[in-house]
């Protein structure tokens, strides 16, 4: 923890030895930590004394979230990769909601895998979520071996994660694919090519070649 001089105010040694952070996300007093080894701990921090941060609780489950994002009221999404326990290798990129309305004892709420997708910008680059709670709209672009889609899904306490929409990205950029919506239309951007689908019904409605 540093303070406004940047300087070390507080810390917290060996969270988890011989593994790595993934991803962080502060939501006010308390801090979500993902390191990742074999299984995905999922640390809650509490901020409140910044000079002495402490563990409040731990969750693990197979995988990891290499992107986290507070979705709505006592939620967190998180995005990242599923891993076989089995063979620990990757086998589809995985939605996880957390239920943190109790931060000293987390819950893995619903998931949902995206099987045989095995890349997700999102992992790399937080900008290339899209992700709102009041209009209930998750989306990112993900590379298969089919190629490169764009994805959006919907969350439901009981239902969990539902896939609303997997496009094909058309375009021809380096550049990470970005998805935005102004009022109630979706555009997805990749290089010289805008392609626009309604939010209503996620069906396309037009396209542009720059």
């Amino acid at each position: 923890v540093l303070d406004e001089d940047l300087q070390v105010v507080g810390g917290i040694r060996d969270l988890a030895q011989d593994e790595r952070v993934y991803s962080v996300r502060f939501d006010g007093a308390v801090g979500y930590v993902v390191t990742f080894k074999q299984v995905d701990p999922l640390f809650s921090v509490d901020l409140s004394d910044p000079s002495a941060p402490k563990v409040m609780g731990e969750l693990k489950i197979p995988g990891f979230s290499d992107y986290l994002h507070p979705y709505g009221k006592n939620k967190l999404l998180g995005i990242g990769m599923n891993v076989d326990e089995k063979t620990m290798s990757t086998d589809g990129v995985k939605l996880t909601m957390f239920d943190i309305s109790d931060p000293e004892n987390v819950k893995e709420e619903q998931t949902y895998v995206i099987e045989n997708v095995y890349y997700t910008d999102v992992s790399y680059d937080y900008k290339a979520a899209l992700v709102d709670a009041e209009k209930n709209l998750i989306g990112f672009a993900a590379d298969s071996e089919g190629g490169r889609e764009y994805y959006t899904f919907s969350y439901d306490e009981k239902q969990g994660f539902t896939c609303t929409m997997h496009e094909e990205i058309n375009g021809n950029s380096m550049r990470i694919t970005r998805g935005i919506y102004i009022e109630d239309t979706l555009y997805v951007i990749q290089g010289n090519i805008i392609e626009a689908y309604s939010l209503k019904d996620f069906k396309k409605v037009d396209d542009i070649i720059l």
